[in-house]
């Protein structure tokens, strides 16, 4: 029978931001992580609230995308291009492959990688944790409850540390991620929707593995370096 976990461990997986920085310049935003599963919610147990990307994944017995032939993950090569191009590196596989495992989400580096919703789940529309997390009685109640009160964390976090660029992937969350951004005002720019003030530039995307993608990451840069 599974044990539940307590109003205490629910609270550290709702306190969880991401993997990287607080303080870096680039902050990708999606709307949860896939994955999921028991093992993998009591593995999180043990995260701080910000964690590198590599020792979280440990953590969690995934290590395939950081040592040994480092396996490139579908949605962090888009990222790393991003960051490649931003930091003015060339890019191509191997450039990826590396900066996946050595800079992005990192400590120390210059990206954090958070998700609106902190709970991984294998997709979007699954609940299976009605054991597991029975103050979560279904899909809709978690997300009825949880992401006002992530909105809200979110948001303190940005005003905080104030990076200079968020990238929100997945259309289908662009009004989730405006509720961040409250006195922003956002506008089409290209197939993107952007908001800028004097110091952040605010980048919403298709999701980074979409096909609507392919030829556009550079794009994505040029709105970043130009938020001035």
């Amino acid at each position: 029978m599974t044990k539940a976990i307590t109003d205490q461990e629910l609270e550290h997986l709702l306190n969880f931001v991401g993997y990287g920085e607080l303080d870096a310049e680039v902050w990708f935003l999606g709307m949860e992580e896939a994955g999921g599963g028991e093992n993998n919610i009591r593995s999180r147990l043990k995260f701080r609230t910000i964690e590198d990307c590599a020792e979280a994944h440990k953590i969690l017995g995934i290590t395939k995308h950081h040592s040994g032939k480092k396996i490139i993950q579908r949605t962090w090569r888009g990222m790393c291009y991003i960051m490649l191009r931003l930091e003015g590196m060339g890019v191509d596989t191997e450039s990826i492959r590396n900066y996946q495992a050595d800079s992005l989400g990192r400590f120390q580096g210059k990206s954090l990688l958070c998700e609106l919703l902190p709970i991984p789940k294998p997709s979007i529309n699954d609940w299976q944790y009605e054991n597991l997390i029975p103050q979560y009685a279904s899909r809709d109640e978690y997300y009825r409850t949880v992401k006002p009160r992530r909105v809200k964390y979110l948001q303190k976090m940005v005003y905080d540390h104030r990076p200079k660029a968020v990238v929100g992937y997945g259309k289908k969350y662009w009004e989730d991620y405006q509720e961040l951004f409250p006195n922003s005002k956002f506008s089409k720019c290209g197939q993107f929707l952007v908001a800028r003030d004097t110091d952040l530039v605010v980048v919403l995307t298709d999701h980074l593995t979409a096909r609507t993608m392919n030829g556009k990451l550079d794009e994505v840069v040029s709105i970043i370096n130009s938020r001035t």
